[in-house]
């Protein structure tokens, strides 16, 4: 009995599946296919819509980012010459203010005033030396001068007396001695032209020495200015690692100054944000100079933003901040750099626009959004953000006619998006409908409301 129960309840199942399986075969053969948006068969009433003409955008794209505000520059101070410290500016204190060439540390100067002094010593009788060899050899000019005179006299007289001897009229003693006397006039001339070429070898030799020695005071002079330390830059002082009366050794870390008269902000920028910049107007007359590794400098302004009141500043983004992506962002880091920090305009509450002097300026450390100004040389045109239907969609009226077009949204800015224009695109002038519309297509008959 149990074994028919179990087959009359499998047949029912059966009959059961066959008849959902049947009835779904029926309900499709009679609803037919669905058909999409574009298939849809064209209602015969006219649709009444209201439409915007797409205006021209010729003042570029503005895009956001935030950065960081780090140092331009940080100038690490150390001491070029050993000594102890005799004075230290009160200004040298970690967040002072100093200026540049204002002198920060003095050090022992006496030790290298004595070298100093002992060296100009040494100079001035290495000058002595030179001018008593110039006596030296001014002298033996002269004795050439005699013993020359004295030759030429010898040689007339061994000239005369060899005459003689060639007449018979004197003997041959006499023209040896004259000839004695001759040769040795030449051998005084001699010596004297040899002691004046050893004068002037001692004169270069001790010029030599003079020059040195004016080198050993140059370098006493540098070492002696450099027992001042004084700031090379307008900034901040971030570190100082030294106190009065504290003996510094050639080589140690005096202080560590911040530039403040330049900052500079890192932020990062996403791939397409990139390609606006190396498709911009800004910098496409130098774009063929450019290697892979620079940008054009395009012009910024940062943001800051305290209570109610925003605060600007006028910058620049100028280079890449290491040439590489960043491996966990997958974003580019990039350099803006404020060249004026201390040019502040402030917009207050009311929108006023005006520029101020009793508020800090940019700190490092601060975080600030940055407004990325570029120019697209592919021409935009503006339509309202409702106009736009999902996968960059839009339908314009041609005639009194429904036509989509397929755009790119370059971005959205308020209430517009700005869209690519061209040829097959959307083109200026063109009525964009912004009312809603249901299940529209393609050609679909439409009147404008006035």
């Amino acid at each position: 009995m149990s074994k028919l129960s179990s087959i009359l309840g499998l047949v029912l199942k059966t009959l059961v599946s066959l008849c959902l399986v049947g009835g779904g075969f029926a309900a499709i053969l009679l609803l037919g296919e669905a058909k999409t948006e574009s298939d849809q068969t064209p209602h015969e009433n006219i649709r009444l819509v209201e439409v915007q003409s797409a205006e021209s955008h010729q003042s570029g794209v503005t895009f956001e980012v935030d950065g960081v505000v780090v140092p331009y520059r940080e100038i690490q101070l150390a001491a070029e010459v050993a000594g102890r410290v005799i004075e230290k500016s009160d200004q040298l204190r970690i967040g002072r203010v100093v200026s540049a060439g204002k002198p920060l540390v003095l050090l022992d100067r006496r030790d290298y005033e004595l070298e100093l002094e002992r060296l100009q010593e040494d100079l001035d009788e290495a000058v002595g030396n030179i001018e008593e060899m110039d006596v030296q050899i001014a002298s033996t000019l002269g004795q050439i001068e005699l013993a020359d005179q004295n030759l030429t006299i010898q040689t007339r007289s061994a000239d005369r007396i060899r005459s003689l001897v060639s007449r018979n009229a004197t003997t041959e003693a006499s023209l040896d001695e004259a000839l004695r006397a001759e040769l040795t006039a030449k051998t005084s001339l001699q010596s004297q032209r040899d002691q004046l070429n050893l004068q002037r070898a001692m004169k270069s030799r001790l010029e030599n020495v003079r020059d040195r020695f004016k080198s050993e005071i140059a370098m006493a002079q540098l070492k002696l200015s450099r027992t001042t330390i004084t700031s090379p830059i307008d900034g901040v002082v971030v570190e100082d690692n030294v106190e009065q009366d504290s003996y510094v050794q050639q080589g140690t870390a005096i202080c560590a100054i911040r530039d403040t008269s330049k900052l500079e902000i890192k932020c990062s920028l996403q791939a397409h944000q990139m390609k606006w910049l190396w498709e911009s107007s800004n910098g496409s007359t130098e774009q063929k100079q450019l290697g892979a590794y620079e940008l054009p400098e395009t012009p910024v302004t940062v943001r800051y933003q305290i209570g109610n009141e925003t605060y600007l500043w006028d910058g620049k983004l100028t280079r890449y901040d290491g040439g590489q992506i960043d491996p966990e962002t997958r974003m580019i880091p990039c350099r803006v750099q404020v060249e004026n920090p201390l040019q502040v305009r402030r917009i207050s509450e009311d929108g006023k626009v005006d520029l101020v002097t009793d508020v800090p300026t940019l700190m490092v450390g601060m975080y600030v959004q940055v407004d990325v100004h570029v120019t697209p040389r592919a021409p935009l045109v503006a339509v309202p953000v409702s106009a736009v239907y999902p996968g960059n969609r839009l339908w314009v009226v041609d005639g009194d006619v429904l036509r989509r077009r397929q755009v790119s949204v370059a971005m959205t800015e308020g209430s517009n998006a700005l869209v690519y224009a061209g040829p097959g695109r959307l083109e200026q002038g063109e009525s964009v409908v912004v009312s809603p519309l249901a299940a529209p297509f393609d050609g679909a008959k439409v009147e404008v409301k006035q």
